[in-house]
């Protein structure tokens, strides 16, 4: 990948932090309860603020006359809503004190965030204008996940 830009660094950042959190919900041990629920909430708070910021501030400044990205645009919030759907069957699971099984999620999610890094992102990089690029990297900034 060539260079990549300051909006694609923020986005692969907090995916750092929700891939972790995925990675520790899966290694908890079966019957650790107490741990599954707490770490699934970390998990389920951090991917629902991150989604809601890109829907709120990034995926609302895509080029509507540019059907590459209007494309681009539409399969992410597919991921969204089928990701929204996987974790509600998940927070199901766990609310029934049973281990998850999250290989679907953890496939959606990887796929979803090549989907971003790789074309979405780095689009947005390049077209933004450096004033639009501070708004938006603040906005990520204000957003803090839990680690």
């Amino acid at each position: 990948m060539e260079n990549i830009g300051e909006i694609t660094i923020a986005i692969l950042s907090q995916h750092r932090i929700i891939d972790q959190n995925l990675y520790d919900l899966d290694k908890t041990v079966e019957g650790d309860i107490i741990s599954l629920k707490e770490l699934f909430q970390t998990f389920q708070w951090n991917i629902n603020k991150h989604m809601a910021v890109e829907e709120e501030n990034l995926f609302t400044v895509a080029d509507n006359t540019n059907h590459e990205e209007v494309r681009q645009l539409q399969n992410l919030m597919k991921d969204h809503k089928d990701l929204k759907e996987i974790i509600k069957n998940v927070a199901e699971e766990v609310e029934m004190e049973r281990k998850p099984d999250t290989k679907i999620l953890r496939e959606l999610l990887s796929a979803h965030e090549g989907r971003e890094i790789n074309s979405f992102y780095p689009l947005l990089d390049k077209r933004l204008p450096v004033e639009k690029k501070k708004e938006i990297l603040q906005g990520l900034e204000d957003v803090k996940l839990a680690g």
